[in-house]
């Protein structure tokens, strides 16, 4: 057996069976407030990791079920979904030279894992590449996921959604692409708590950075094709929390306001715009406000959101997130450009102050005129910003 096919043997096997040259990098639990069904167990999600010369692969294993036969169903559908395996086959055949690098997002919805995994480099060949896979999994019972099981009508929701993207979407775009178009709509696809993430390949949708492009859709902008009866999936992964204002959603806006963090957006307040661009690249340059810069980045996970900071010195180390600002989508409740400033009031209280935002001030801070309450919840300020109809047009975190 030549080195490269004993290398090979190594790593599947080590994928397969959990042992050699393999690392934990961290275990993740449970972490979505959702009203689905509480499992009898509690099901976690660990990453396992394997380096070797210059590519890396990381990837996630759902551990915690008391169900062992399940749970190794689970795991294998994972594999096999993302390409994982394959991808361990191809890094034994880059010692020599090459790079792949494959790393993963996602998490447990209640009973349900979803997560997308990403491959970049060498993926099939020497000229780099950008792939994205993916798996939603039913943790009560092993099954797929699929497209048919989140919409009253799948096929009219496909050309409801195809036709939203093509209005509101795609001229928000073009501009930012080296090629795309947003419809058809892609196969891939993973849930998150704000909603659904589309997936599109490189030769349909392709970034300034040369990746293949993804979009985060709130949940809010296409509730009218959502199965969301009890029981349903969108039910039991908790897309009723983020679409309806109650009670229990003041408490979650302020836990999320107190952690200085968004549902899905890897950042928080407090850290590096230096790693966040580097991470997720520049959309287009910053743009100025009243209190310093506005920056856009250009996964699909940051559609329609902006990190504020200060002015911003040529040494970018010394910059830090001062603030978030979600300018579409849902979050616990507000949904933004439909929920209006009476109703949010009900919920939240009287805020601290309002501010009158008159066509100066609206200029000076990007924005429309209209109404800005200020809230402060574990020393951290969380900012709603309406329209001069009262309606909802941003949601802000700030230090």
């Amino acid at each position: 057996m030549n080195q490269k096919r004993w290398i090979s043997a190594v790593l599947s096997a080590w994928l397969i069976f959990g042992f050699g040259m393999g690392y934990i990098v961290a275990e993740q639990a449970v972490s979505s407030p959702s009203s689905g069904e509480e499992l009898p167990d509690r099901p976690r999600i660990e990453e396992r990791g394997l380096e070797l010369g210059e590519s890396s692969i990381i990837y996630p294993v759902i551990t915690g079920l008391e169900d062992e036969e399940l749970e190794k169903t689970v795991n294998d559908r994972i594999l096999a979904d993302t390409g994982v395996t394959d991808y361990v086959v191809r890094m034994s055949q880059l010692i020599s030279g090459g790079r792949l690098r494959v790393n993963w997002r996602g998490a447990i919805l209640r009973d349900i894992f979803s997560c997308a995994v990403s491959a970049e480099g060498a993926v099939t060949s020497p000229r780099s590449s950008f792939v994205w896979s993916w798996s939603s999994i039913d943790l009560r019972d092993g099954r797929e996921i699929l497209w048919e099981d989140l919409f009253t009508d799948p096929e009219m929701a496909r050309e409801w959604i195809e036709a939203w993207l093509e209005e509101e979407i795609e001229p928000e775009l073009s501009a930012h692409l080296l090629n795309g178009n947003v419809i058809p709509l892609p196969e891939g696809f993973y849930l998150t708590q704000r909603g659904l993430v589309l997936l599109y390949s490189s030769e349909q949708w392709n970034t300034l950075s040369d990746q293949a492009g993804d979009l985060l859709v709130g949940w809010n902008e296409i509730q009218d094709v959502l199965d969301l009866a009890e029981g349903s999936v969108l039910d039991r992964i908790g897309a009723g929390d983020m679409l309806n204002l109650t009670e229990e959603s003041l408490i979650y806006l302020q836990d999320m306001t107190a952690e200085g963090v968004i549902p899905e957006l890897p950042v928080r307040l407090g850290g590096s715009v230096r790693e966040a661009v580097e991470n997720w690249h520049l959309l287009i340059d910053p743009d100025l406000y009243e209190n310093g810069r506005m920056i856009s980045l250009e996964s699909g996970m940051f559609r329609n959101v902006f990190l504020l900071t200060d002015y911003l010195s040529e040494d970018w180390d010394e910059s830090r997130i001062d603030g978030i600002r979600l300018d579409s989508g849902c979050l616990f409740g507000l949904r933004i450009g439909q929920t209006t400033e009476e109703e949010w009031h009900q919920i939240l209280g009287e805020p601290n102050m309002t501010v009158i935002f008159d066509e100066e001030k609206a200029e000076a801070y990007r924005t429309v005129c209209g109404k800005h309450d200020y809230y402060t919840w574990g020393g951290h300020g969380f900012q709603l910003h309406s329209d001069e109809s009262g309606i909802l047009v941003s949601v802000i975190l700030v230090k």
